[in-house]
């Protein structure tokens, strides 16, 4: 089984949910979750991000922060938001903060996730 592994940049949470919904609109520029603000607007989750998830037929699992701890692959050095792929058991970090981090649309990380899955 393949697994695609998003870990956020952020807290998990209602109340923190509020809180980077806020951060977002007030001071997008100084946002940590590249990954958060590509994927989601305003209103929600972007209706393409969620159009590619389903049509990928690929087991999307996200994470945030505060699950880390629960995260065995993931190792202290690494740095998020990032994306990993699990398959046979193994884990593979697939898009790195550096990367994920120069996004500037949904697009792109749909093109780059696209470039990857084939």
């Amino acid at each position: 089984m393949t697994d695609l592994i998003f870990i956020y940049n952020a807290k998990s949470g209602i109340a923190n949910a509020f809180i980077d919904w806020g951060h977002k609109i007030i001071s997008p520029e100084t946002y940590d979750c590249n990954l958060c603000s590509i994927t989601y607007n305003n209103f929600g989750k972007e209706k393409k991000w969620s159009n590619f998830l389903k049509k990928i037929n690929i087991q999307s699992r996200f994470y945030y922060i505060d699950h880390l701890k629960d995260l065995t692959f993931v190792n202290d050095d690494t740095k998020l938001p990032c994306i990993f792929i699990k398959q046979d058991n193994e884990f593979k970090l697939i898009i790195d903060s550096k990367e994920l981090n120069t996004f500037v649309s949904v697009d792109q990380l749909i093109t780059r996730l696209k470039d990857f899955l084939v």
